[in-house]
C-alpha cells in the first residue's frame, strides 16, 4: 500500500507528525461536527502533543496493515486539509475491514466524500484484495448515509449501542460493500 495515491486534482496521502498543526487546525475547524458523531476523546485530543503521537501511530499502523488514514488534499489549495477516509479493524482471513470518512464543513455538498471513499474502496479491494468493506453511521448522519448509498453499500441493520458519543451509547446503522 502506498503513502499517497493521485485523482483528478485530488491527493488521499498519509501525513506524518510533521503536519501535526495543520492536522490540529482541521480537528478544531470541524469539532462541533465532527464531536457529534465519533466517539469520546481524550481531554488533551485538541493538543499538538497528542495529534503528534496520533500521526506517528498511525503512520506505523499503516505500515503493519492495521489501520490507514488518508487526509484528502486538493492540488488547487496547497495545505488545506479537506478531509481524511480511513479503514480498520482489518482481518486478513475475512478480507474485511471498516471504513470511515470526514470532509470539513467548508468542502461538504460538492461530491468530494463520495469521490475519497470510493477511491479508498477501490485501492482497498484491488491492493488490499478486500471483499467486505463496513461502515457504521449514526441513524442522525444524513449525508454519511447518503454517500454508502451511492456507492452500493448494502444496509444490514443496527448495531445496538454501537459507540459511545457525548457520555451516551448510542446505535448505529451498518452498511456493507462487497466486492
Amino acid at each position: 500500500m502506498k503513502f499517497e495515491y493521485a485523482f483528478d486534482g485530488i491527493r488521499l496521502k498519509v501525513l506524518d507528525e510533521t503536519y501535526a498543526l495543520q492536522v490540529l487546525k482541521f480537528y478544531k475547524a470541524n469539532l462541533v461536527d465532527f464531536d457529534r458523531y465519533e466517539t469520546d476523546k481524550p481531554s488533551n485530543f485538541y493538543t499538538p502533543e497528542y495529534i503528534c503521537a496520533t500521526l506517528k501511530a498511525e503512520y506505523a499502523a499503516l505500515l503493519k496493515g492495521e489501520f490507514g488514514r488518508f487526509f484528502v488534499l486538493s492540488d488547487d489549495i496547497p495545505g488545506q486539509i479537506l478531509g481524511t477516509v480511513s479503514f480498520s479493524g482489518v482481518s486478513s482471513l475475512n478480507h474485511s475491514c471498516r471504513i470511515g470518512y470526514k470532509i470539513d464543513h467548508k468542502f461538504r455538498r460538492i461530491g468530494l466524500g463520495t469521490t475519497a471513499t470510493k477511491h479508498l474502496i477501490d485501492i482497498l479491494t484491488r491492493e488490499k484484495e478486500m471483499h467486505r468493506i463496513e461502515a457504521y453511521i449514526h441513524p442522525d448522519n444524513i449525508p454519511s448515509i447518503a454517500i454508502v448509498n451511492k456507492l452500493g453499500f448494502i444496509p444490514e441493520g443496527t448495531a445496538y449501542s454501537y459507540a459511545r458519543l457525548n457520555g451516551k451509547w448510542e446505535d448505529h446503522l451498518r452498511f456493507v460493500y462487497i466486492s
